[in-house]
């Protein structure tokens, strides 16, 4: 991909009433042009979504189930035009002319049933085609006290854009696709520990643990320095820091940027604990795009609820508590019959799914969220009981925490698998309603109203620093078009223990006597497992995965 936005030289921040008109169009330009730019890789990502809302009930399935209809029909007449057009005489004209015309009015009623779509369905339309803000727009969606920065990368270059409530700026940093991903695949290297204890047997909290490896974190400043150091006049002051990024950027959290140079050795726990990590400055929220803060914010939404209601999913019983396993407590095993076939949606070969290991901590995890928020009105669903059916027949739509905590899979994470997916008990056969697999696009058909789902698994955030992956995985994005306000996902393997202490502790931040705004709840959570566990908990490997998707901020604003 190359930008025409190389030709425009960058702009420095300047304040509102002292930037100059042509300034502010060049940056006006620019900023809506690289939203629409990602908005094309986001729209692709979320394609299994729109065919699975396709086959659904209702206005909007009708709809959706035309509009693949007369696509299918316009890809047809294409392919009949191109054949048509390799002949040379007075037959052949006329069918083009014939076929040019059909196509014409195949291609207006598209348009019109798109109109309609757009119209009687805002929240598909912002899910699926999200429409760019100008700066004035989002400036007028900002509180004080909060930024947003946004990339594009290139093959050659990255373009970054920095907005706050009274200023804006971009900047070309010297970083292409390429090289991106060189660094972010090295940081997410030394940052992918923790799968061993994730599937492990239940950790003992007390015994110490060595640190046993190092985090560039020379690296992680020289990147931040290349991205953002130009623009920190505009986001440095913000306790809250939106970011939209894409590429490389989308599998690595911000927060594990350096903003000054690192003291003493990368696998010391006490230089770790000094360094100036970005979290430490600053609370940080993903957006999937920009124009998804108007969708949060478009109208004001109830405080966090005093008494929040709590639904929890996990244990599943995977591994060798797995329906169908032998006696002696092992697996049956499987042949290999080569190539898993999915037929209509459904994940035929549940031995794969009942072959993950078991999470022996999910269980505590949730109890000790429940009771977090108020055991007295929380539902749990653990061992035989956290299906994938059960999911779908629970009223979700008046809790306020909805949490799994389970196995998280990226597209291809098992044989076949087309969809990021998370994992609950296996039935004995599988169905078009239970297949042991809740997909992406069966989490969009879910009625939720919640103000944080927590989707305490591996790899929920997607992506994995390869050139063009899709980071923020359609798992998230699922989430927020059934109803969420925010989603709190991980970008790699989870350290079991860490990960009921981050998710618990958020839960107390948010609904304890000081009442934090979710990504200022996370951010102290974090804070807090770096400087009081072990020396352990000081590598950002351990505090570091999760981020908050969505509404990070307070659910009211004082503009």
């Amino acid at each position: 991909m190359c930008l025409a936005l190389a030709s425009v030289a960058p702009v420095q921040a300047q304040t509102l009433p002292e930037r100059s008109l042509t300034r502010a169009d060049i940056i006006e330009r620019a900023f809506v042009s690289a939203q629409t730019a990602q908005a094309s890789v986001a729209g692709r990502a979320l394609a299994a979504a729109a065919a699975r809302l396709a086959a659904g009930a209702g206005a909007l399935g009708s709809a959706l189930r035309e509009r693949q209809d007369l696509e299918a029909s316009v890809a047809g007449l294409n392919a009949r035009l191109a054949v048509a057009a390799t002949g040379n005489n007075a037959a052949a004209e006329t069918a083009v002319q014939a076929l040019q015309a059909e196509q014409e009015i195949t291609s207006e009623r598209l348009a019109a049933l798109d109109a309609r779509i757009d119209r009687d369905f805002p929240d598909y339309r912002a899910l699926t085609r999200p429409a760019p803000l100008q700066i004035a727009a989002l400036q007028a969606l900002l509180a004080p006290d909060e930024a947003l920065l946004m990339t594009l990368t290139d093959t050659r270059v990255s373009y970054v854009w920095a907005v706050s409530k009274t200023q804006s700026g971009w900047h070309q940093a010297p970083l292409g696709t390429g090289a991106l991903a060189t660094t972010i695949t090295a940081l997410r290297r030394d940052l992918g520990g923790g799968e061993e204890l994730r599937g492990a047997a239940a950790l003992d909290d007390a015994a110490p643990r060595p640190l046993g490896r190092s985090f560039d974190r020379s690296a992680a400043y020289q990147l931040y320095q290349d991205l953002v150091g130009p623009l920190d006049p505009i986001i440095a002051g913000a306790g809250h820091l939106m970011v939209v990024v894409d590429g490389p950027l989308t599998s690595l959290p911000f927060g594990v940027l350096v903003t000054s140079p690192p003291q003493g050795a990368d696998d010391d726990p006490a230089a770790l604990r000094a360094t100036d990590w970005l979290i430490k400055r600053q609370a940080v929220t993903t957006l999937p795009a920009v124009s998804g803060l108007a969708t949060l914010r478009r109208a004001v939404a109830p405080r966090i609820s005093d008494a929040p209601s709590f639904v929890g999913f996990g244990d599943p019983l995977l591994g060798y508590r797995a329906p169908g396993v032998a006696g002696d407590g092992m697996l049956v095993a499987s042949a290999d019959t080569g190539p898993t076939v999915v037929t209509r949606g459904v994940y035929d070969d549940i031995r794969r799914v009942a072959d993950l290991s078991p999470l022996p901590n999910t269980a505590r995890e949730l109890r000790a969220l429940a009771a977090t928020v108020g055991a007295g009105g929380a539902r749990l669903f653990l061992g035989a009981d956290a299906t994938e059916a059960r999911v779908k027949a629970t009223d979700l739509s008046a809790a306020r925490v909805v949490a799994f905590a389970t196995h998280g899979l990226l597209t291809g994470g098992l044989p076949g698998l087309s969809e990021p997916a998370l994992v609950f008990t296996p039935p004995d056969a599988p169905t078009a309603l239970d297949d042991a697999l809740l997909t992406a696009s069966e989490a969009a058909e879910l009625r939720l109203a919640a103000d944080l789902i927590i989707l305490s698994a591996c790899d929920t955030a997607g992506g994995d620093g390869a050139p063009g992956a899709e980071g923020l995985s359609g798992l998230a994005r699922a989430f927020i078009y059934a109803g969420a306000r925010a989603i709190l996902v991980s970008h790699w393997p989870v350290d079991d223990y860490a990960a009921s202490q981050l998710t618990v502790r958020m839960l107390g931040a948010m609904y304890g006597p000081d009442r934090m705004p979710r990504a200022q709840a996370l951010r102290a959570s974090m804070l807090a497992l770096m400087r009081e566990e072990g020396d352990r908990f000081a590598h950002p490997s351990i505090w570091a995965p999760f981020v908050v998707v969505g509404e990070g901020g307070p659910d009211r604003f004082e503009n």
